[in-house]
């Protein structure tokens, strides 16, 4: 990248290290970590002297656990060491975690209500937010704790790529489309998903295809199947478009009452509202008196076109190795897509076996989910935390206004709250600024300082005592210097380098020796910026 990253666009981007230009000095200063500042400066000024494959160093089996899962962890690494990263793959493409998901249903009951249930429920007096709430918070629940990293990373993925808006809908129907549409197919055939999503009740009524049918065609829907979820900006016509909706009209759900109370968002094809005149899509005649069959025939017409395989290898590709993914593999994904009928896991499996993944460590920026839930599994949050600590980490019921959230929520990285059809990006230039890099500060600020009790199983005594900070339990040590090590591999994974690691032990032990046993408190103070530093730096946030 060079020491000058503004002269350098190369991968991930200058806006990667350029993301924390704002005031950081102030900031820390107001939050209390004056002498941390110096250290979080010192980091930044080690890495803009390095490339980001630098930053991120060699180890491929922590690459690969970055890029698969929401953070990686000492168990994680600890099985893809044993076992393999080829074997580790596939046991990752496999994995489904029904334990965590029984959990997260038990925590967050109303993810399981029908659409018909939440439309009564709105009948009878009673209000949604609940319900969005529980969807919200399960998933982050999921994220954190899942061992089928992957799946729920998919699961992230497609949710973004179909992208509904979780409150446009005073029902939010959204809970459906994950369920039914989205979780059930993100790691199985995207042909399959693709048609689940074209008739789930979430969608149609989004990109209101609700609204769409003879004279009064609405052409939302069939802009968007097109344009981001299927072939791609500039690989169809203004007329195909326009057929395509024409093709869509009539496709629409059970809304009205009195059927509504008991089959709200089921599906429904409206005959009568269908535009019967002879169509030209991509090509093909549809002549006319057709009826709900040429959706299914326009679907595979879609699906067929190289341009879908392109565009979804693009997208998996962009995703998992670079904002912008070699050519080559991309191409090469997209002859899986078409060779498997659309198989997402002999895409996956295609690339990150990849040389270009291999070669892309440090290419991607973390968002702000991904950075947020990667700092509670690095400093080894677990399912006591989650259920005692519920002003840190809480999003149980509650309390649905924890840290994780609220900070997701004020950086803009809550889960399904993306208003426009296209989804979060997943871009260093997007994410790359000063207000998203802001709150997640203030949200690193709020977790270090944070009691944790993580070991209350082992020590149980712990909780007569309080609890113990986050960044006490990261570090567990009785010098500056073990404190820094041990930071540093419970957090990285990866060593720092040398000058970097002396700045750290520098920081802690101050005007004492560091290998020296230090007062408790002095010490524990100072771990606190330690772990902020660490986890606001570079090393942490590239992946």
């Amino acid at each position: 990248m060079g020491r000058d990253p503004a002269a350098n666009p190369g991968p991930p981007s200058a806006g990667s290290f350029r993301m924390l230009t704002m005031n950081r000095r102030a900031f820390l200063e107001a939050a209390g970590y004056t002498s941390a500042a110096g250290l979080l400066g010192g980091f930044w000024q080690q890495a803009h002297a390095m490339t980001p494959a630098e930053v991120a160093g060699t180890d491929q089996d922590l690459h690969l656990l970055r890029r698969i899962s929401f953070g990686p962890t000492d168990t994680a690494l600890a099985r893809v060491r044993r076992i393999g990263r080829a074997a580790y793959i596939e046991e990752q493409l496999a994995a489904r975690d029904l334990p965590t998901g029984l959990l997260a249903a038990a925590l967050y009951p109303r993810i399981d209500t029908a659409g018909a249930g939440i439309y009564l429920t709105s009948l009878t007096g009673g209000n949604p937010e609940g319900h969005i709430l529980d969807l919200q918070s399960a998933a982050l629940y999921k994220a954190l704790f899942s061992t089928a990293q992957l799946f729920e990373v998919m699961v992230d993925f497609w949710n973004d790529h179909f992208n509904t808006y979780i409150r446009k809908n005073p029902v939010p129907l959204k809970i459906d489309f994950d369920r039914a549409a989205i979780r059930p197919h993100a790691m199985g055939n995207f042909k399959t998903l693709l048609k689940k999503t074209v008739r789930s009740a979430d969608m149609l009524h989004y990109l209101d295809n609700w609204l769409n049918r003879k004279g009064q065609i609405n052409e939302n829907y069939a802009r968007e199947l097109l344009e981001l979820h299927t072939m791609g900006k500039g690989n169809y016509s203004e007329a195909d478009m326009k057929a395509l909706a024409r093709i869509l009209s009539g496709l629409g759900y059970i809304s009205d009452l009195p059927l509504s109370v008991a089959l709200y968002g089921t599906v429904q094809f409206n005959a009568a509202q269908h535009d019967t005149g002879q169509k030209t899509f991509l090509g093909q005649n549809f002549p006319a008196g057709g009826g709900q069959a040429e959706i299914d025939r326009a679907l595979d017409l879609i699906l067929a076109h190289p341009a879908t395989a392109k565009h979804i290898a693009g997208k998996l590709c962009g995703r998992f190795v670079s904002d912008n993914p070699p050519a080559s593999l991309v191409n090469a994904v997209a002859a899986t897509f078409t060779a498997t009928g659309g198989d997402i896991k002999s895409m996956l499996r295609q690339i990150l076996n990849s040389p270009e993944f291999a070669a892309s460590a440090g290419a991607k920026l973390k968002r702000p989910q991904d950075a947020m839930i990667g700092a509670l599994r690095a400093c080894g949050i677990n399912r006591v935390d989650h259920l005692l600590g519920i002003d840190l980490f809480g999003i149980p019921i509650a309390n649905p206004a924890g840290l994780l959230f609220t900070s997701l929520g004020k950086a803009g990285h809550a889960p399904f709250m993306w208003a426009a059809p296209n989804g979060y990006p997943d871009t260093a230039d997007y994410w790359g600024n000063t207000n998203s890099m802001l709150y997640q500060q203030k949200y690193l600020v709020k977790l270090v300082e944070g009691v944790s009790y993580s070991y209350i199983l082992a020590r149980p005594l712990i909780l007569l005592q309080g609890g113990q900070s986050v960044a006490g339990n990261v570090t567990r040590a009785k010098t500056p210097r073990q404190a820094v090590e041990n930071a540093v591999a419970n957090l990285l994974f990866q060593k720092l380098p040398a000058s970097v690691h002396a700045l750290a032990v520098s920081f802690v032990a101050q005007e004492a020796s560091p290998d020296a046993v230090m007062d408790a408190a002095t010490l524990e103070r100072r771990v606190k910026g330690l772990v902020f530093a660490l986890l606001a730096s570079p090393w942490f946030l590239l992946r």
